[in-house]
C-alpha cells in the first residue's frame, strides 16, 4: 500500500513538471528578428558571423532555438539558467549598446576562452556538434577580434 502511493505521488509530481513545462511560453526568447545580432556589422554576412552563430548564438544571443528537450522540466529549467547566465556574460543581441570599453573588453574574451576549450561548453557540444569550432574557426574568430579590439580603442 505504501508502495503504491509513493508511485503515485512520483507519477503525480512527474505529470505536473511536465505539464507545467509545456503550458509555459519560451520565456527570455525573443522573436527570430528581434535584436538579430546577425544583421548587424561587424556580423552582417562576416564568415566570422555565421561562425559566432552557429557556435555561440544560442546561448550569447536573443536567437536561442531550443531542442525538443528544452521544453521539458527539468530539463527546460537548467538550459533556461545556462542561457541566462549565457546571456548575461555576453549577448550579441545587444552588442550595439555596449560601450566601446566593453565591446573591446569582450572581444578580447572571446578569443582566450575558445582558446582554451571553455567556449562552447563541453556539455553543449556533446549534443550541438555543429557547435565544435576547428582550429581554422578559432583563428578567424581571434583574427577578426584582434582587429575589431584595434578599432574599439
Amino acid at each position: 500500500m505504501k508502495r503504491l502511493a509513493l508511485t503515485i505521488g512520483f507519477l503525480m509530481l512527474a505529470l505536473i513538471a511536465f505539464g507545467g513545462s509545456l503550458s509555459r511560453t519560451q520565456n527570455g526568447q525573443a522573436s527570430p528578428k528581434a535584436n538579430d545580432y546577425r544583421n548587424v556589422e561587424p556580423f552582417r554576412g562576416s564568415e566570422v558571423g555565421n561562425t559566432l552563430a552557429r557556435a555561440c548564438g544560442d546561448c550569447h544571443s536573443n536567437q536561442t532555438r531550443l531542442p525538443w528537450y528544452g521544453h521539458v522540466a527539468p530539463v527546460s529549467w537548467w538550459i533556461k539558467s545556462h542561457v541566462r547566465e549565457g546571456r548575461e556574460e555576453l549577448n550579441f543581441s545587444e552588442w550595439t549598446r555596449y560601450s566601446a570599453l566593453e565591446r573591446h573588453n569582450e572581444l578580447e574574451s572571446i578569443c582566450a576562452v575558445i582558446l582554451n576549450g571553455r567556449m562552447p561548453p563541453a556539455s553543449y557540444r556533446v549534443l550541438h556538434p555543429e557547435s565544435r569550432l576547428e582550429a581554422q574557426d578559432k583563428n578567424v574568430i581571434c583574427a577578426w577580434a584582434a582587429n575589431e579590439s584595434e578599432h574599439e580603442k
